[in-house]
């Protein structure tokens, strides 16, 4: 596979041939590597991959399949795991609700500390 073509333009400027654009995309669109490590690997510039991906008309919006990992089989939870998933969640949200009044109190305390409004009134733009 050859990497540049034969052109007579200026130095600053390489060619590459089709051939080793093609492979570069395919090699991108097997979803192996990312686009970074491509441009790495092969020395080229950074979004010349989707440039080559447009030109040669390969259709990159579609994102690759990838299969995911195996779920485990999630059968009918028993009583005591509803009862201490149900009672962990309530614990929860009681520490949500503590930390969101501690916020609330704060703000009120920087407010009159400061002289400053922290909240923003909701009818403004």
């Amino acid at each position: 596979m050859e990497r540049y073509c034969k052109t007579s333009s200026s130095k600053w400027q390489s060619r590459y041939s089709e051939e080793f654009k093609r492979f570069v995309c395919n090699e991108f669109l097997t979803g192996t590597v990312t686009r970074r490590e491509v441009e790495d690997k092969y020395h080229i510039g950074h979004s010349r991959i989707t440039y080559w991906l447009k030109e040669l008309g390969y259709d990159y919006s579609k994102p690759s399949i990838v299969p995911l990992p195996i779920m485990a089989d999630q059968s009918e939870p028993s009583s005591n795991n509803k009862e201490a998933s149900l009672s962990q969640l309530k614990k929860e949200l009681q520490e949500a609700r503590l930390l969101a009044e501690a916020y609330r109190k704060m703000i009120e305390v920087a407010e009159h500390e400061f002289k400053i409004k922290i909240v923003k009134k909701s009818n403004t733009k």
